[in-house]
């Protein structure tokens, strides 16, 4: 018997996941379908695996992902759960979802440093998170950044060691290098030593090596006014050799904050992550003052103040908000 359309469709992309060539949106579709069940599961007990099967196409056919098929044909599930067993060496909750994701959060002003179950270190700046299986000691070893992380990569040959964004992927062996990936922001690759492929997702043939001392800068076009390079779909991307060894990229680390002409909107960002604050700029010609400088352990009313001295401006605090004008 043939599989109808819609569980022709699933089998294919589960066996994409399997051999991690799925598309960053498809991984996302499958693992956040999954996610619907995990909670009943957590209640009712493990599920068979062709009860969840179904489960899982009766919402891809809800949703109206890909077409309804013309029949249902549940003997297929034999086949099909042969074949991913043939393949996986697993059955199909473990396909999908290989052990719990694990996940470490930094607040705004704080860092912290985890070490992965693999043996990679990693120290995440401020507002960032880190999503990681709790068994990818022993499998694939693919980890989700939100914000910033600078990585020790443990070298293991067989395991690719990929770090997930939302807009790149980077692909490692044994390797220490720092990510910048915040969200709606420009992205930073810096390699400090070893080596890294970078890429990006939604037009994959945009990808590069990164050589040791090298940084990779993905602005977004929308704020390119002084950026060259070449042209990356909704980035403009420029290859520099890192300064001072890395001092700027991984300075964060030893509670420093480093900046390098930045307008005044993308300091107002990251002073944002930094102190936990909210800040508000009332006026766009601000945007004309270039900023470079360092703060150490200084607050933010501090921090303003040494401003003050490059700058023509003025500003309020009222609790946690801050509000420059001229």
């Amino acid at each position: 018997m043939q599989p109808d359309t819609t569980d022709r469709q699933l089998l294919e992309l589960l066996d994409k996941y399997l051999k991690g060539h799925c598309t960053e949106q498809e991984r996302q579709l499958l693992e956040s379908w999954y996610e619907a069940y995990e909670s009943r599961l957590a209640d009712n007990g493990p599920a068979e695996v062709p009860a969840l099967y179904d489960g899982m196409v009766a919402q891809l056919q809800a949703e109206k992902v890909w077409a309804a098929p013309v029949k249902k044909i549940r003997s297929w599930w034999k086949v099909a759960a042969a074949v991913l067993v043939l393949v996986a060496g697993a059955t199909l909750a473990w396909v999908i979802w290989p052990s719990r994701m694990q996940e470490v959060r930094t607040l705004a002003g704080h860092h912290r440093q985890v070490t992965l179950p693999d043996g990679t270190q990693v120290w995440l700046n401020v507002s960032s998170s880190l999503k990681y299986s709790a068994g990818m000691k022993n499998a694939q070893r693919d980890v989700y950044l939100e914000g910033e992380g600078y990585f020790d990569v443990a070298t293991n040959d067989l395991h690719p060691f990929i770090i997930h964004t939302k807009d790149i992927t980077v692909k490692v062996l044994g390797t220490r290098f720092n990510l910048k990936a915040y969200n709606g922001e420009s992205l930073e690759t810096a390699l400090l030593q070893g080596k890294v492929a970078v890429s990006l997702n939604s037009l994959p043939e945009k990808s590069l090596q990164l050589a040791p001392q090298q940084k990779l800068t993905l602005t977004r076009k929308a704020d390119a006014e002084q950026a060259s390079g070449e042209d990356w779909g909704e980035f403009i991307a420029e290859v520099q050799p890192i300064q001072r060894q890395g001092e700027t990229e991984t300075g964060w680390q030893k509670d420093k904050l480093e900046f390098h002409n930045k307008s005044f909107s993308e300091l107002a960002r990251i002073m944002e992550r930094w102190y936990g604050k909210t800040i508000l700029i009332k006026d766009a010609s601000l945007n004309s003052n270039r900023f470079n400088g360092t703060f150490r352990r200084e607050d933010v009313t501090r921090a303003l103040k040494a401003l003050q001295l490059t700058a023509d401006f003025n500003y309020k605090i009222k609790g946690d908000t801050v509000i420059i004008y001229k």
